[in-house]
């Protein structure tokens, strides 16, 4: 395989679709086969990671700089193509170096790309070695261009997911937790406005007197004062929590002790969820899902017995959900069922590092 530069804004450990999406296709390469340069203060230089600054802010175009240093990058490790999850402006980069690069699509991505540089994004696209899509719902943002199909690959994330657990670990969260007979609903997403913690935060509000439940969000990002300011508008510090610094191998213990995994995302303007990992994590470890019907979660969840998909900022829709699901656990139980065995239709992480390989060779 010719030797791949990884050129990004996210990679593992920053928590992010996008980062793991790279590192889960790339962790399982040798480490002489591809390099990975990132600007992320998530991620420090090691072993075949460079972390170094990629765009200026005060300088056009923002890319401009970091071209010189790639070039050198590029000629000291003998790098033979480029791979960027970023179309804009990490892709204006790749173009201008004048290797073979290809580009992976994500959702959001191509539709600001297309909305406000539609003709640079074209020309990127037309000029990639291979395009990589995370769905057939992003294919389809790329339709109208007239690209040449046989460029164009479908490669969903996979799932890497280990959920074997510690089950004295998972009682002693239980009792740290406080959980008792309580009821969990959990969301594991950055905390954003597309993911719609808040919509679950006035869902609770509604039926906290009905039920003995708690609502665990689990991530951080630039709404939590937001989400805090609705937890405490609706006097719910006894039952909305939010755990913004949980580590990786304690994400199981979450899921495990949740009875519904509920991340009713939507669409805002050009943000889409591209297709939603999380998903396929918690139909693995068995729990009942309510999804936004929107973005690429049609490809994740095929068929109305899989999850219950809401529209977007439907709190009415939401409410009814959950209370379904609350009130009638076996429908619960054959919804949890139906999602972990379409989770086990999808390629492993493993499997789908090797599609890409063979598009890079």
């Amino acid at each position: 395989m010719k030797k791949t530069l990884v050129l990004t804004h996210e990679y593992y450990p920053f928590r992010g679709g996008v980062a793991r999406y790279c590192h889960n296709l790339f962790k399982f390469f040798n480490n002489s086969e591809y390099l990975v340069i990132t600007d992320n203060n998530k991620v420090e230089t090691k072993d075949n990671v460079i972390n170094i600054k990629l765009t200026y802010s005060w300088f056009k175009p923002s890319w401009l700089l970091s071209y010189f240093k790639l070039k050198k990058i590029i000629k000291k490790h003998n790098i033979e193509q480029i791979f960027t999850p970023n179309i804009l402006p990490l892709g204006s980069l790749a173009y201008y170096l004048k290797i073979p690069y290809v580009i992976s699509l994500h959702g959001l991505d191509i539709n600001l790309a297309l909305k406000n540089k539609p003709g640079l994004a074209r020309k990127i696209l037309e000029n990639a070695k291979a395009i990589i899509v995370n769905t057939k719902n992003t294919a389809e943002i790329i339709k109208p261009l007239k690209l040449d199909n046989s460029k164009i690959h479908l490669i969903y994330p996979g799932l890497d997911f280990d959920t074997n657990y510690d089950e004295s670990k998972l009682e002693a969260f239980r009792k740290k937790l406080e959980i008792g007979d309580n009821k969990i609903i959990m969301t594991l997403a950055r905390l954003n406005k597309r993911k719609g913690q808040d919509l679950v935060i006035e869902a609770v509000a509604q039926i906290k007197n009905d039920y003995k439940l708690k609502y665990f969000i689990v991530g951080s990002g630039e709404e939590k004062k937001h989400l805090e300011f609705l937890i405490a508008k609706h006097k719910l510090s006894d039952n909305v929590f939010i755990f913004d610094n949980i580590d990786d191998e304690e994400l199981i213990y979450f899921f495990k002790l949740a009875d519904i995994f509920a991340m009713p995302h939507k669409q805002l303007g050009s943000d889409v969820e591209g297709f939603g990992m999380v998903f396929l994590e918690a139909a693995s470890c068995r729990l009942p899902i309510i999804a936004g019907d929107s973005g690429g979660v049609k490809e994740v969840f095929n068929r109305s017995e899989q999850a219950i998909l809401v529209p977007s900022d439907d709190l009415r829709a939401l409410v009814v959900s959950i209370k379904h699901l609350l009130n009638n656990p076996q429908e619960a139980d054959k919804l949890a069922d139906a999602a972990y065995k379409r989770a086990g239709q999808f390629k492993g992480a493993q499997q789908q590092s090797l599609i890409l390989k063979g598009i890079l060779k």
